[in-house]
């Protein structure tokens, strides 16, 4: 059972944070965090359709120039998120350049980007054309922190406290979309790329009776079909991939709640853990987690597996206690909560 969805880390755990996500039937990628991007293909960026910022510190916003600068002249639109003041913080950036000769080129970009507040999504629009001014601005619903809802993906979004608003995102794919082997190997049709095709159209929700070309005698002849009677024999669903990321965020009862009801069962977790575990208090100053605290909140939210990152330079040389740490407190968390209760 393949996922859609194929996460990697930007960087190295010393490095400046950020997570990409790439999708197995469409050249789309995803970025959660915009620090140095560098070490990201041209080919990957240009990919990019969604960027997802937990807050404008210089490690988590500087490669948005160079973002753009690849992007640039491509004729895409590029939705971003990000906390409160991020819509200005754009608005920032894209005035420190001058773009006077915008206007003798056909449209070459349009951002949308979308800040987000308690109780609410402001949105507005900054076009290439229009030399990036501001525009369509307008307010919506925020509700049950959904930010971006697709037919084979979501994403949602917890407002943490780094001293600024800072947010913590997840990803969760709407099923898997899984070909009985069996049942292709019996059937008449030959196997290609028209099964991932199938996968896709699924995915975008085509209805059932929507044509499908399949080879078949060995692909010297093709049939068609309509999507429903496939998707019915030949296909079987299962429960999709979730992914969460969180960075730069304090350990409270508040940011603990918020975490681990955003990352509840995820499949990966992705957790900062910049502090050893001795080192709580100096955590707590500087609004940051340390391995065992990242461990606890896995542990808590029932992940199946946890990904530690955004190490502290200081710590050079630690990275297998800083994971050591992290893992000993999730398997901590998780036998207590395998033990029998005791008493009557």
């Amino acid at each position: 059972m393949k996922p859609i969805l194929h996460p990697r880390l930007t960087n190295d755990v010393y490095g400046d944070p950020g997570l990409q996500v790439e999708f197995l039937y469409e050249k789309r990628a995803l970025l959660f965090d915009l620090g140095d991007i560098s070490a990201i293909p041209n080919g990957t960026l240009l990919k990019v359709t969604d960027v997802f910022v937990s807050h404008t510190h210089i490690d988590h916003f500087i490669g948005f120039d160079h973002l753009l600068r690849i992007v640039f002249g491509r004729g895409k639109i590029i939705r971003l998120y990000g906390p409160e003041n991020f819509i200005a913080n754009v608005e920032g950036k894209l005035a420190g350049f001058t773009w006077n000769l915008v206007d003798k080129y056909a449209e070459s970009i349009c951002l949308e980007v979308v800040e987000v507040r308690e109780d609410h999504l402001l949105r507005a629009r900054f076009r290439a054309i229009d030399r990036f001014k501001r525009s369509d601005e307008s307010r919506e619903p925020f509700v049950d922190g959904l930010l971006l809802e697709e037919p084979s993906f979501s994403v949602r979004t917890a407002i943490l406290e780094h001293r600024v608003p800072c947010l913590g995102f997840a990803v969760k794919e709407s099923f898997h979309v899984n070909v009985r082997k069996d049942r292709l190997e019996a059937s008449e049709f030959s196997s290609g790329s028209w099964l991932n095709e199938l996968k896709q159209f699924i995915f975008e929700g085509k209805p059932d009776d929507f044509p499908i070309r399949i080879p078949v005698n060995g692909g010297k002849e093709v049939k068609e079909m309509a999507l429903g009677p496939l998707k019915e024999d030949l296909i079987f669903m299962s429960p999709g991939q979730k992914i969460a990321y969180v960075t730069d965020t304090v350990y409270n009862e508040a940011n603990k709640t918020r975490i681990v009801d955003l990352i509840s069962e995820a499949d990966i977790f992705f957790c900062e853990s910049p502090f050893l575990a001795e080192e709580a208090e100096r955590g707590a100053e500087r609004r940051h987690l340390t391995s065992r605290q990242a461990g606890l909140l896995a542990g808590e939210a029932g992940v199946k597996h946890l990904e530690t990152f955004h190490y502290s330079p200081k710590h050079k040389g630690c990275e297998a206690q800083l994971q050591r740490e992290a893992q000993d407190a999730f398997r901590e968390v998780l036998d207590a909560k395998e033990q029998p209760l005791s008493g009557i």
